[in-house]
């Protein structure tokens, strides 16, 4: 039953993402000519559109990369997992463009990802079934786009998180539960689940953040739920927002793994790779 209603929210979920765009706390800004081009065209031809918007970098293996500027000192890669998506639309432009706007604020790299494509829309894997069926497949994917950024620069990344909105949010507690995918911090925006059983022989379990979206009552309950969760370190963070990864809430994020990973970094803990 859980994971039903994870598949039914997933698929409502996409209607929201707009949200997305407006920052938290503030107004949607007004829909002026510029604003409604950008955001809100519909498709020009019928059929498949680039899965990256026209801005962003489109990596060998189709994800986008989206680069915020880093500092100096510290490098960060965000490997982050969209909402659903329905099929021949630009929804997923929404959501790349709040994600560039939130790296250029918290100065971070990230690689937009993509779920498989269903019937209904690019949703992530939400049964055992459908896990096994794709979910080697996109971690093999993500650590390629980390691979290829590596070289390219010439240097590692500090720290790589796994962030997940909505859909994105449900699949990132699953693999982080069951210790399937290691990153150095994993964060959740309106989802996850502690419905999945918790692996016994996870080794390192990294930080975990969870953004609460107290004004979503679709997912909220399932946040709290899953930030109860115990035996991991984690931070649960509730603000008064609706269905959408905020400006606050991914800013939170980052400082809270950044902080949890400098700690660990001073205690002797090493970077974990993705597997």
């Amino acid at each position: 039953m859980e994971r039903s209603l994870y598949l039914r929210i997933a698929s409502a979920a996409a209607v929201a993402t707009s949200l997305a765009v407006a920052p938290a706390g503030h107004a949607a800004p007004k829909k002026t000519a510029t604003t409604k081009s950008k955001l809100h065209r519909a498709p020009k031809a019928a059929g498949p559109l680039p899965w990256c918007a026209e801005e962003l970098e489109t990596l060998p293996n189709g994800l986008c990369h989206v680069d915020g500027g880093q500092r100096d000192d510290r490098r960060t890669l965000v490997v982050f997992l969209h909402g659903a998506i329905a099929k021949d639309v630009d929804w997923q432009w929404l959501q790349q463009r709040a994600l560039t706007r939130q790296a250029k604020q918290s100065k971070f790299e990230a690689v937009f990802a993509r779920a498989p494509l269903g019937p209904s829309g690019f949703v992530w894997p939400g049964t055992a079934a459908a896990q096994a069926t794709s979910e080697q497949e996109l971690i093999d994917g993500w650590r390629e786009a980390r691979a290829f950024l590596e070289k390219r620069s010439g240097k590692p990344y500090d720290e790589v998180f796994l962030m997940g909105f909505s859909s994105g949010a449900y699949f990132v507690s699953s693999l982080a539960l069951r210790g399937r995918a290691a990153f150095d911090g994993y964060a959740t925006f309106a989802g996850g689940s502690a419905g999945w059983r918790a692996a016994g022989d996870v080794g390192t379990k990294a930080p975990v953040y969870v953004g609460v979206c107290a004004a979503d009552r679709q997912t909220a309950g399932h946040s709290r739920a899953f930030g109860a969760a115990r035996g991991w370190p984690h931070r649960v963070d509730e603000q008064r927002v609706g269905h959408m990864f905020s400006d606050v809430h991914v800013a939170h994020a980052l400082t809270y793994l950044r902080h949890a990973r400098t700690s660990a970094r001073s205690s002797g803990g090493a970077a974990t790779p993705v597997e």
